[in-house]
């Protein structure tokens, strides 16, 4: 017997959001590994998104679009889109913050393949004249293999995470560090101790956030640190237009929004002698954290503050029983360091 199918499109998330609540209570329950269902696909996190997206002008250049499939009248799958006015290019509107994103579905692809079929099919039929940018998708998901219907030339990239819960304690997970950064973390330690440095971690939520020029110095320096990541020179001319991303993102960055306003939003600060060295953004979730965001001030490089600042942190989500630290998309040699197993992903850019 074939499954009853519908699909309808909306404009405005609220108009579903008892389907999407159903959907996130669904995989709440099934406790399936973390990369099925993680904080991007919850309704909480893309009504956030949805109007960060359409505040001000947003809504003269971003179209917001939610298509609900429904199987015998009950909720099975949510596919958010933005969709840019102007190029037709539509998107997974979580790649404004990065991460690892996904379909909202708590079901497998095996047993469901009708079901996902007419999805893909639903995707190519009303995408017509529009350009799929579907990223950074994990692979072993049933969005994965949807993609792979429409077009099976996919991309493939790294992501890494941390199944913490495969260490009794914290000390048997940095026993479990490769040699090589095993070292460089006694060594780090030992630099602070014979500097006289003092080493704080900070950690800000929508209840206690840090001030803006706080939160402007952390960005200049992440703005700074992405230069050098892309291989680009540092002069005068680019410390003043890192100093203006920083001044935009803390006015109206979508990854500082979401600190301000997200109960589930956490910023880690590693503060060497009270001047913050390094930083990461974390999403928690039904004891999964997402962080998307880590960047250091290079001036504090030979106390390898990014590391630091993650076995500091790891140290506390242990204690609280966090089960894995998603440290997203990305190949940078750290995640890895850091006992990251990989978790592969991919994407697709089509013209349909």
């Amino acid at each position: 017997m074939k499954n009853n199918i519908s699909i309808s499109q909306h404009s405005k998330i609220e108009s579903i959001r008892n389907q999407w609540l159903v959907l996130d209570k669904i995989a709440e329950n099934k406790t399936s590994a973390y990369i099925n269902y993680t904080y991007y696909q919850t309704y909480e996190w893309n009504y956030f998104i949805a109007h960060h997206s359409t505040d001000g002008l947003g809504i003269l250049t971003t179209i917001m679009r939610y298509d609900l499939i429904t199987v015998d009248g009950k909720p099975f799958a949510i596919i958010p889109f933005a969709v840019t006015r102007s190029s037709k290019k539509a998107r997974i509107p979580s790649c404004r913050v990065g991460g690892v994103l996904n379909m909202v579905c708590p079901y497998t692809y095996e047993g469901n393949e009708e079901i996902m079929k007419a999805i893909a099919d639903h995707i190519v039929a009303s995408c017509k004249g529009m350009t799929l940018s579907l990223a950074d998708v994990p692979c072993q998901t049933p969005f994965a293999k949807i993609m792979k219907l429409i077009d099976n030339n996919t991309i493939e990239r790294t992501s890494f995470h941390v199944p913490l819960t495969q260490f009794a304690s914290h000390e048997e997970y940095v026993s479990s560090l490769p040699k090589n950064i095993y070292k460089n973390i006694r060594k780090s330690y030992n630099h602070l101790t014979t500097d006289g440095k003092k080493m704080e971690l900070k950690v800000f939520n929508h209840d206690n956030m840090a001030s803006d020029s706080y939160l402007r110095y952390l960005w200049h320096f992440y703005f700074k640190r992405k230069m050098a990541w892309r291989h680009k020179s540092y002069n005068a001319f680019s410390n003043i237009t890192t100093y203006l991303k920083a001044v935009y993102e803390v006015k109206n960055g979508c990854a500082t929004a979401s600190l301000k306003k997200l109960k589930d939003a956490q910023l880690y600060v590693l503060e060497i002698d009270k001047k913050p060295a390094a930083f990461m953004i974390v999403y928690r979730h039904n004891k999964n954290l997402l962080m998307p965001r880590l960047a250091i001030d290079t001036s504090f490089s030979r106390y390898s503050p990014g590391i630091l600042l993650i076995l500091e942190a790891t140290k506390l989500w242990m204690n609280e029983g966090i089960v894995d630290f998603d440290m997203c998309r990305g190949d940078e040699r750290y995640k890895k360091e850091m006992g990251g197993i990989n978790e592969p992903l991919c994407r697709i850019e089509k013209r349909i």
